[in-house]
């Protein structure tokens, strides 16, 4: 048995055993940003979905094919594909139960060129803004000084007798420190001139800083400080769930330029994780790490797990559809695959033995989640599918490391945490699920939706 879920909601379809998922990417990043009490209003800007899948980069002869296995084998560059019966019936399955558009209705705007004018956004000419213009104060040495001054305190931005909205003089006021909504509503931040606004969610807190040593030295002290006292699954300054999406290596981030990598590093981000994330964890804590398809990205997120005393529990795959519900490229490719896999990891509980997975011998879970692909590097936000494994679903802790957005109630911590919240990624609309097809839906008509597929 399996259902479709209802609005507002950005899972599109799930079965009964939550091993298959149908998620609208935009949305569940457009519902993060609200409660219930405060909703979200306002929908994020997209990349038209996918109508096609990519062209082929497949080798063409056996010779070929062969040489490019040969290569992967030697080399350790390539996993084994996720469970093929998996991908295959999951998706089969999402198709002949779900029978609209394979993603709500999205607002589409075009990527500005790097040449134009970013003053040129708010004519609706571009979406973008320069990812430069918030990276400049990160790492930046205390103003005047030529040294790190490390931050005494958070900083509030709104409290239940604080306006919704505030004003700093610049971007380096926001970076480097630990920074706190902690009122029901949303909070406007003005950064220096008009176009500079980011909506900072209900009850978020982040951090926006390289992830370095000196800030997770800082950023333990501040979790501490803001939980000092137990929870009913936490111990202070601990997390009921972690999320992390390193900026892992690859073919096509070099290529684009989009976010800097572990190569680019001057510290290894995720060394400094594994040396203090641990205690960070709280007792039967859920982990979600995502992968790329190399055999050494696997290796060195396991290698954290073990060091976090995190044991594997599941392992999700990410596939990519068009709007029809076909994969982007070879379900079985050896050059790209049209999947990303999430890591599921949950540290020992001995008091908790009924929700300690991390403690028993079956294999790991399989899942799947299925999704029309966005704007690059733009995942699809995991709380919808997260909440109902937490043991309290109304008071958990979260993190998210690396992120690209914040998140209502949950702390978001690396060196692009406020990107999609700049006010420019965003414009008014419902939340509500619109079926959709690209610009071959008018006006929700759902009988259109149907002539897509």
């Amino acid at each position: 048995m399996s259902h479709v879920m209802q609005a507002p909601s950005s899972i599109l379809y799930q079965n009964k055993g939550q091993t298959v998922t149908l998620i609208d990417i935009p949305l569940s990043i457009s519902l993060s940003q609200g409660t219930p009490d405060y909703p979200s209003t306002e929908l994020l800007y997209s990349h038209p979905p996918l109508e096609k899948p990519h062209p082929s980069i497949e080798p063409r002869t056996i010779k070929a094919k062969q040489r490019v296995q040969e290569r992967l084998s030697d080399t350790g560059l390539a996993l084994p594909p996720f469970p093929p019966d998996l991908l295959t019936q999951g998706l089969a399955e999402v198709r002949a139960e779900y029978r609209l558009a394979f993603c709500s209705q999205r607002r589409i705007v075009l990527l500005r060129p790097q040449h134009q004018k970013e003053e040129q956004v708010e004519k609706g000419a571009a979406d973008l803004f320069e990812e430069s213009t918030m990276k400049s104060g990160i790492g930046v040495p205390g103003r005047g000084t030529g040294v790190w001054r490390e931050p005494q305190g958070p900083l509030i931005l709104a409290s239940p007798a604080l306006p919704d909205e505030c004003e700093v003089p610049q971007t380096s006021d926001l970076t480097n420190q630990v920074i706190a909504n902690s009122s029901a509503r949303p909070v406007l931040v003005h950064v220096g001139r008009p176009d500079r606004k980011y909506t900072i969610p209900p009850f978020s807190i982040f951090m926006l800083s390289k992830i370095g040593k000196r800030e997770a030295s800082h950023f333990s002290r501040m979790a501490t400080r803001f939980f000092p006292e137990p929870s009913r699954s936490a111990a202070p300054g601990q997390f009921d769930f972690i999320s992390l999406d390193p900026p892992w290596e690859n073919r096509s981030v070099r290529r684009s330029k989009t976010y800097g990598t572990r190569r680019k590093a001057n510290e290894d981000p995720m060394h400094v994780l594994s040396g203090m994330l641990g205690k960070h964890m709280a007792p039967g804590a859920l982990i979600a790490c995502w992968i790329t398809n190399k055999a050494s990205v696997r290796e060195v997120a396991l290698h954290a797990f073990e060091s976090w005393g995190v044991n594997l529990v599941e392992e999700w795959a990410w596939l990519k559809t068009t709007v029809h519900g076909e994969p982007i490229c070879d379900l079985h490719g050896s050059m790209r695959r049209p999947y990303e896999t999430v890591l599921i990891g949950r540290t020992i509980d001995l008091t908790f033995d009924a929700f300690n997975d991390s403690n028993s011998t079956k294999p790991t879970t399989k899942r799947l989640i299925v999704g029309v692909p966005d704007l690059h590097s733009r995942k699809p936000c995991l709380k919808e599918i997260i909440e109902p494994m937490m043991r309290n679903k109304s008071s958990y802790r979260a993190l998210d490391i690396f992120a690209r957005n914040l998140t209502a109630g949950w702390w978001s911590w690396g060196d692009e945490v406020l990107k999609y919240n700049w006010k420019g990624y965003w414009t008014e609309g419902s939340t509500q699920v619109e079926p959709g097809c690209s610009s071959k839906l008018k006006n929700g008509n759902m009988a259109e939706a149907e002539k897509c597929r």
